[in-house]
């Protein structure tokens, strides 16, 4: 099956091309250019001068429409897959949280049952966010299911489940260093994660095989006074340090404009990772009432100002972010929407896909150029998602 997506912007990892034309044939890139010359497509799609953008990959993401991967059956995992999708998501990482290990557990066996049912879902593996956490940094997760890393732990999970991608813990933990390590050496991403590292231990961290920090600012520890003296904290490591990937939740409401800026600025699109971090509550209407994590064990939160939080309004929760949003959100933020240039769409594409792509060793995928996987968005000239393109099947 060959398509043709003409009258379209292309923006590939390095400029934005106009007026060009895109086919793609069986699920995969075979041209991108203005004079295509090759074979008859069987179906040719009218842009109508909209963008067109990689598919959206979230690497951290808890669930959504009223579901999550905690306790989601094999269908509902297809279900949560589908409402991503709809937003742009055509790669996604099911991720879980501080939990009972039976639930865990189960929701990875959910996982590799649904996966097997469907091979080409854009659900591609799994994010175990913990529950190797500090409790000092426990956020909108459980205490009472955190402990300390074990890496002997970590070798039976990667054995058992070896579509398990990234995982989460605070480094500063006993054990943590060990952790690290033989998660790079299983070839594990590692994520320092709701940590109270301070600068020093960050720092440390990344000799022991850790280098994306999860979503930067939350469940960390920032700059702090010990005896009337600063001392920095994780925050200003995952800024400072060239090393470090850094996931960010660009919902507008876990980090201000400002910040988006800031982080920008000190880590460049080839750092960023936008995530959503979505939870149940994403695509529920300010009002709704539900849980972070399972419905029997997770915990109460509330959507308010459109976005997710603890009953008490002391913290965020997760959030209700699409990745749709996500992009609009990040162009507002960095003057994208007004200025259309082509440094900023390009930015903007990286952070959204190619980065996490990278991160993740997705070497076939995030990128518009001739034998990727095509998995594509057109966007319109106000950045709302018009169609997404993509062989996948949930």
């Amino acid at each position: 099956m060959r398509k043709l997506i003409k009258n379209v912007k292309i923006v590939t990892k390095d400029e934005v091309l106009f007026d060009c034309v895109c086919v793609i044939c069986d699920g995969i890139i075979e041209y991108v250019g203005k004079e295509y010359g090759g074979l008859a497509a069987d179906e040719v799609i009218d842009a109508a001068g909209g963008y067109l953008v990689p598919g959206f990959i979230d690497i951290h993401c808890h669930g959504g429409n009223n579901l999550e991967f905690m306790d989601a059956t094999a269908d509902e995992f297809g279900k949560i897959a589908d409402f991503h999708l709809s937003h742009g998501t055509t790669t996604l990482f099911p991720t879980t949280l501080a939990a009972e290990m039976g639930e865990t557990l189960s929701a990875l066996d959910t996982f590799a049952k649904y996966k097997a049912a469907h091979p080409k879902s854009t659900l591609e593996g799994v994010h175990l966010e913990g529950p190797w956490l500090n409790p000092a940094q426990c956020g909108a997760q459980n205490t009472s299911y955190m402990r300390l890393p074990n890496a002997n732990e970590l070798r039976k999970l990667k054995a058992k489940y070896p579509f398990i991608y990234k995982v989460g813990a605070a480094p500063e933990l006993d054990g943590g260093a060990e952790f690290g390590e033989t998660g790079k050496e299983l070839g594990i991403v590692m994520s320092p994660a709701h940590t109270d590292a301070d600068f020093t231990e960050m720092q440390e961290a990344l000799e022991h095989g850790y280098n994306v920090i999860t979503h930067l600012y939350s469940g960390m520890k920032g700059t702090e006074r010990k005896n009337a003296y600063r001392v920095a904290g994780a925050v200003e490591a995952g800024l400072y340090f060239d090393e470090y990937y850094v996931e960010i939740i660009a919902d507008g409401k876990h980090l201000p404009p400002e910040l988006l800026k800031y982080i920008y600025k000190a880590k460049g699109a080839d750092r960023i990772c936008m995530i959503t971090d979505a939870i149940r509550a994403s695509g529920l209407p300010n009002g709704a009432k539900t849980k972070i994590g399972s419905l029997e064990r997770g915990l109460d939160v509330i959507v308010e100002d459109d976005v997710a939080k603890m009953p008490d309004r002391q913290a965020f929760a997760g959030s209700t972010a699409t990745t749709d949003r996500l992009y609009r959100t990040m162009a507002k933020a960095l003057g994208v929407d007004r200025t259309k240039s082509a440094s900023g769409l390009v930015a903007l594409s990286k952070m959204s896909s190619l980065t996490p792509a990278t991160l993740l060793g997705l070497s076939d995928r995030g990128e518009i150029a001739v034998g990727k996987i095509a998995d594509l968005l057109i966007m319109s000239e106000d950045f709302e998602l018009v169609r997404v393109i993509t062989d996948k099947e949930n």
